[in-house]
């Protein structure tokens, strides 16, 4: 069997979960961990059902097997119980082909990449059903953009003034002006539509374009947003998985979409765009 560690927030959780389907896919027993939101580890909140997605959960009895004590996972515990091989932690953001012949042990990673499912997107996409979406709102803004040359843009700043040394100073005001010049070279009088967790401020930055800062869905209600996201035409995302997500589940065979070439300051994780997305440095 397989157990994937399911962490982070929504985004990561995606990619946690298209990983899940993959395995399932090939006829492989998986189940996920999802402890750390259970036993208060993790920050954020386990929102997979939000859109949806329901996978297998692994029981505490199940988990055991790959824990020293029902709450800590060592790696001492694998080696001399189980082998390395029945832990597989992600030791680099790039794509690894030898996950996916793993036929048992427990996966510990973020997996950021369409190469892990790629047999499965289309699944993946079927599979995910944003739930309690029917509101005034966020039906506006759809109309809104069903009418233009809609483009999303993701602005992150809160959470990651806070690891600064990680993720900040990648999506600058800079990199949001080559995204739009390079947006409005391709498309005729594009619209901006800005989602971020500090609307204010990330206004401030584009003023000099026209935009419609959407600051609605905050909270828990912030998956609205993945969801508006995908339904523009195009789009410019920031080093987050969420405006990933975003993008990839708009399924238009001639959007656009815009990306930094970092994703942190460790490693460029060339595998994280997909195929025809614009990369800019």
């Amino acid at each position: 069997m397989i157990i994937i560690r399911i962490q982070g927030g929504l985004g990561n959780q995606l990619f946690q979960y298209a990983l899940y389907e993959m395995f399932r896919q090939k006829g492989i027993k998986t189940k996920v961990d999802i402890s750390d939101y259970v036993d208060g580890k993790e920050k954020r909140a386990y929102e997979l059902a939000k859109l949806g997605l329901n996978p297998e959960v692994a029981d505490r009895k199940e988990l055991h097997r790959y824990y020293a004590d029902n709450s800590r996972l060592t790696d001492r515990v694998f080696r001399y119980w189980f082998g390395r091989k029945k832990y597989r932690k992600e030791k680099r953001y790039d794509f690894n082909p030898q996950i996916l012949t793993m036929t048992d042990g427990f996966l510990s990673g973020y997996w950021q990449s369409e190469k892990y499912f790629a047999d499965v997107s289309c699944k993946v996409r079927d599979r995910i059903c944003f739930q309690s979406i029917d509101t005034e709102e966020v039906r506006r803004w759809e109309k809104q953009m069903a009418k233009n040359n809609s483009v999303s843009v993701h602005v992150r700043l809160g959470d990651y003034r806070q690891t600064e040394e990680l993720y900040g100073n990648i999506c600058t005001t800079s990199y949001y002006r080559q995204a739009i010049q390079y947006i409005a070279m391709r498309i005729e009088n594009p619209i901006f539509y800005v989602f971020s967790d500090e609307p204010e401020q990330a206004a401030g930055m584009l003023k000099d374009y026209q935009c419609y800062v959407i600051a609605e869905n905050r909270g828990e209600d912030s998956y609205k947003d993945m969801y508006l996201m995908s339904r523009c035409r195009h789009h410019i995302i920031a080093n987050s998985t969420f405006s990933w997500w975003g993008a990839w589940l708009d399924n238009r065979m001639d959007k656009i979409v815009v990306s930094p070439s970092k994703w942190n300051h460790l490693c460029k994780s060339q595998d994280i765009c997909c195929e025809g997305w614009a990369v800019l440095s």
